[in-house]
């Protein structure tokens, strides 16, 4: 009988539902045979949880941080987690057991931290579903990926694997795979087709740099590419994902001056060739685009990050030493001049890209 893997993710950040959308590629081309499903359990529940979650936690990560600080204080220990994961669960528990009924995986991988709360359902203590929860931040996964130490869990980095530990998970319980990225990221883009897209895209000058910030584009984008422009002999590339305001609004400065080597991406599937077509990117400190960025040996410029969750993100870069850690627009443009006038630095983190690996340990549970 086929296998049937249920993933479960949410949007509530990115990094969640690319690592669930890499895996169930991977999964289907391993294994063609498998019944593999991707399952946003919040599509199940009523609109308004989806839209106080997912879209309250985008909103306020990106326009409102400081309810996110207040959110995430509350959200500091196991009790606090776990109340309101009860509280959530009797909303949406019986949705969720009647989709597990419906469907009976025998596999079931967290790209979420749900594990706790999907163990209490009539399906799974029933059934007992093989399940494994995979830790999609890389390098500071906070405690509630780890409020159900019973579980079994993928971490993608020595610190990861410490913070796991720190908070009781024992080690017979802690699979260590690297970096956890999609695989087309072990390999620069041909030559060929890099030069194809520089023309498709019109990106006419010697040297590019990439402004990107995930869905909702970075907050500071419009003042940092006003100051990009000033640089002579650079293509500014911005994705400004969701962000419909910020796209126009750069599109009106493009158009108002005349600038052919802004160039303006929306939201977009291609960030792979983006990134192989930089010469430095400038982002906040996702750990998913930290992983990319550095494993194709870009120049990173870290500008922003979430806390506290990517806090731990920025602190090894900058010990590290794989990038910089710099707010401020101009002060931006003053190290990517500098950049720019020495010769290519040859960064990236010393770890393999095991998720193809990590997908076979998946068929094989």
């Amino acid at each position: 009988m086929p296998q049937r893997i249920l993933l479960v993710y949410t949007k509530a950040g990115g990094g969640h539902y690319a690592m669930a959308q890499t895996l169930y590629k991977l999964l289907k081309e391993l294994e063609p045979d498998a019944e593999v499903r991707l399952f946003n359990f919040f599509d199940v529940g009523p609109r308004w949880i989806a839209q106080a979650i997912q879209d309250g936690y985008n909103f306020a990560v990106n326009k409102q941080r400081w309810l996110f600080t207040v959110f995430q204080a509350f959200y500091q220990t196991r009790p606090a987690i776990q109340t309101f994961a009860r509280v959530l669960g009797m909303r949406l528990a019986p949705a969720i057991n009647e989709y597990l009924e419906a469907f009976q995986p025998d596999k079931i991988i967290y790209c979420y931290p749900v594990n706790h709360g999907f163990r209490r359902l009539p399906y799974v203590r029933r059934r007992k579903p093989k399940t494994l929860t995979v830790v999609t931040d890389i390098f500071s996964p906070h405690l509630y990926w780890f409020v159900d130490p019973k579980d079994q869990y993928v971490v993608a980095s020595p610190e990861a694997y410490s913070i796991a530990r720190r908070h009781r998970v024992p080690p017979e319980n802690l699979h260590y795979f690297q970096t956890l990225i999609d695989p087309k990221f072990n390999q620069p883009l041909p030559q060929s087709e890099a030069e194809r897209l520089r023309k498709e895209w019109g990106l006419e000058e010697p040297y590019t740099v990439l402004v990107t910030g995930g869905g909702a584009g970075l907050k500071i984008s419009f003042k940092l590419v006003r100051e990009l422009v000033k640089i002579p002999g650079i293509n500014v590339v911005v994705v400004c994902g969701y962000n419909q305001r910020l796209y126009h609004q750069l599109l009106g400065f493009k158009e108002q001056q005349g600038l052919k080597n802004l160039v303006l991406f929306g939201f977009t599937q291609q960030m792979y060739e983006l990134i192989n077509l930089a010469d430095v990117v400038v982002s906040k400190a996702g750990p998913a685009t930290i992983a990319e960025v550095l494993s194709l040996r870009k120049n990173l410029i870290v500008c922003d990050y979430v806390w506290p969750q990517e806090h731990g993100n920025v602190e090894l870069i900058r010990h590290e030493k794989l990038g910089y850690y710099i707010r401020h627009p101009k002060k931006i443009a003053a190290k990517i001049l500098e950049l720019k006038s020495r010769p290519p630095e040859q960064r990236g983190l010393e770890l393999k890209n095991e998720i193809v690996r990590l997908a076979e340990y998946i068929l094989k549970l």
